[in-house]
């Protein structure tokens, strides 16, 4: 089985590698004329940052909820639940979106996970991929941060090109 997966935040970069990891499969299945029924798995993964709450700082804030006040805490809780939220329904969205696309080529999973354990965003997908035995890592160069104008790679994936151990596709 050929496996590869695909980090997505919901910037436009990540929705470009997506596109393009999609495209790369539709073309290695095309070009499988012996039919040999190469198996692919396609993993789109959104990885959600842990938010701490710094010791001896309980400020007290406004729910998002109910417009009560909370402790820092709770709001933060609240915050990660909204996080996770959004995340699967990115995630559901993108898999609608391409499973009837990929219907016949590969199998499409989601996958939110939480970012925890003092791992850092990237050391996350590496982990991820390393445990899954991901046989390529796609990603677009930069997140939701917008500095693709600045720099020509954000520093998530910077970190995974100069860390992952299985091949790493940019998307620009």
């Amino acid at each position: 089985m050929l496996a590869s997966i695909v980090p997505i935040d919901g910037s436009k970069p990540a929705d470009k590698a997506l596109d393009h990891a999609v495209y790369l499969i539709k073309s290695l299945s095309n070009n499988n004329n012996d039919n040999n029924n190469i198996k692919i798995q396609l993993i789109i993964l959104f990885v959600i940052p842990e938010l701490p709450v710094p010791l001896g700082f309980e400020k007290p804030m406004r729910s998002l909820k109910t417009g009560e006040t909370v402790s820092l805490s709770d709001y933060i809780k609240e915050m990660h639940k909204a996080m996770k939220s959004n995340a699967l329904e990115i995630l559901s969205q993108r898999k609608k979106k391409y499973e009837p696309i990929m219907s016949n080529t590969a199998i499409i999973k989601t996958e939110a996970l939480v970012v925890g354990n003092g791992l850092s965003i990237s050391d996350t997908i590496i982990d991820f991929a390393d445990k899954e035995k991901m046989d390529l890592i796609v990603l677009g160069n930069v997140g939701l941060s917008g500095l693709s104008k600045v720099k020509a790679l954000g520093s998530v994936s910077r970190d995974i090109v100069e860390k992952s151990v299985c091949p790493v596709s940019v998307v620009h």
